[in-house]
């Protein structure tokens, strides 16, 4: 009998991938997560507030990179001819260049503004956000590339060269005595080695030069993918919203050294988002437009399954061993806030799910996503706004926000599978 399953798990092409890139993403993961507790033994709780609004600005703005991440991927995976794909992902490129330099110039006429209204001790974030943004342009889309040909392997090494390249280059540049800085500093150095290592892997399979793009655009495929990217920015901006808010929002509305704290928490509880991570992966290169309705579904009820268990594994850990986790990852002046833990995990999980439904959907290219994207960030703006006195009650609407936009999902799946499957007898 298990003999048999395992036999079975290893023909079924979303297991075989997801087994390697899980592989890969766990030690890229075992290493993200060792730049937390070391920075937060190496940097006060405000300089570590400060690092970790960095990073989720970096969250935030990468929306945009998603957005072209998942085109890419889409475009990698179901075009055949080798010329037409690299003249649109070529034509993308450019477009999500002029896309950077609009948002860099927002953010320079906001800085000050920006600055203020996050309590930051430094302006490093936001210069740190402005190198990141361009450097980010060329790695989307080779990255992506790796992807959507199911290349995990490289698609991984990626990832391990980017974190361990963070906490290598960052603990260096702090034990030369410059803060913040230096764990900013570190980021963007480690992303300049992973965008040679793409550069190198992909050089002689990915041409993104344009000289081919004219034949692209007489066709129309450029104005047909950008509509598709507008689907995904909506999409993948309200996930990215759902688990990266509450740090930004924790930022504004409590004095520093709370918010960096508050910080620690939810960088640990992240752990649970990503541990999803390379779920997504898969089933975004492995779902496709030629599929089945029931094939289709079938990698979805395994993505969910996984995700669940995983999920749930660590979970249990942060209810059982959560004081434990946090004085190991972090320290004892953390645990202040450790009673949030379990609460923050779950938060993390329902985004990890809310994730899983939103890329199946984004794969078969549904336009109601944009309708559920609007709606969804207004339900969690409306209950913040009603509810904001304290981080728990800010958690609790995040609760309920997630569970409201998981079940939408899954009514609008399970009828949308029985009408097909109507449809077809």
């Amino acid at each position: 009998m298990i003999v048999a399953l395992v036999s079975k798990i290893k023909k079924d092409l979303f297991f075989r991938r997801y087994m390697v890139y899980f592989t890969g993403s766990m030690v890229v993961a075992v290493l993200n997560y060792l730049f937390y507790p070391v920075l937060g033994r190496l940097l006060t709780p405000s300089d570590f507030g400060d690092v970790q609004v960095f990073i989720s600005l970096i969250t935030q703005t990468g929306i945009i990179f998603g957005a072209f991440s998942v085109v890419a991927v889409n475009i990698t995976a179901n075009i055949g001819d080798v010329h037409e794909r690299n003249a649109i992902l070529a034509e993308l490129q450019k477009i999500c260049f002029y896309f950077v330099c609009a948002i860099s110039i927002v953010l320079l006429l906001c800085f000050t503004k920006l600055n203020t209204f996050l309590n930051l001790n430094t302006a490093y974030p936001l210069i740190g956000v402005l190198a990141i943004l361009f450097l980010s342009v060329n790695t989307t889309f080779r990255n992506a590339y790796l992807q959507g040909r199911g290349k995990f392997i490289e698609l991984s090494v990626s990832g391990v060269i980017s974190a361990a390249g963070r906490l290598i280059f960052a603990v260096v540049l702090i034990l030369f005595g410059i803060g913040s800085l230096g764990a900013i500093g570190g980021i963007i150095v480690a992303q300049i080695a992973v965008m040679y290592f793409l550069l190198y892997r992909t050089k002689y399979s990915l041409n993104l030069s344009t000289c081919s793009n004219i034949y692209v655009l007489q066709k129309g495929m450029i104005k047909k993918e950008l509509i598709y990217g507008v689907l995904v920015l909506f999409a993948s901006g309200l996930v990215t919203f759902m688990y990266t808010s509450d740090v930004l929002i924790v930022k504004h509305l409590f004095n520093l050294h709370d918010a960096g704290l508050y910080s620690g928490i939810s960088a640990i509880a992240k752990i649970v988002f990503f541990i999803i991570g390379p779920t997504i992966g898969v089933l975004l290169s492995t779902v496709k437009l030629e599929n089945t309705s029931r094939d289709n579904s079938r990698i979805l009820v395994k993505s969910l399954g996984v995700s669940l268990f995983l999920g749930g594994v660590v979970l249990l850990v942060f209810y059982a061993f959560g004081d434990i986790t946090i004085r190991v990852l972090l320290g004892s002046e953390y645990s202040r806030f450790g009673y949030l833990l379990p609460k923050v995990g779950i938060v993390m999980l329902l985004s990890a799910l809310l994730n899983v439904f939103v890329y199946y959907f984004l794969a078969l290219r549904r336009f109601f996503l944009i309708g559920l994207s609007v709606v969804g960030v207004l339900c969690i703006t409306l209950l913040l706004l009603l509810k904001h006195n304290n981080i728990d009650s800010i958690l609790n609407g995040l609760i309920l926000s997630l569970s409201i936009l998981i079940t939408i999902f899954l009514i609008f799946h399970v009828k949308n599978y029985f009408n097909r499957s109507t449809s077809l007898q």
